[in-house]
């Protein structure tokens, strides 16, 4: 029966000759990865701050919405019957 750690010292070993090539491999689909992930973060970190900026201009524009439709209500109320 082998144990935890004697698995653990099977791995320490150096790969075989034919494992070089696929660990090499491995390590640039991580490295490739990696640089996506930054990539993403990136984007995600500018549609953040589009988001952001069209949320305040939304609410620049609900406040001006607002303030004509009172400037409306004040002006229909005041002219009276014609």
């Amino acid at each position: 029966m082998t144990t935890s750690s004697e698995h653990a010292d099977l791995s320490d070993h150096a790969a075989p000759a034919g494992m070089s090539l696929q660990t090499d491999e491995a390590k640039a689909a991580v490295e490739e990865i990696k640089a996506e992930n930054v990539a993403l973060l990136k984007a995600d970190r500018a549609a953040e701050a589009e988001a952001e900026a069209v949320v305040e201009e939304a609410k620049q524009l609900a406040e001006v919405a607002e303030e004509v439709i009172e400037e409306l209500k004040e002006t229909g109320s005041g002219a009276g019957p014609a």
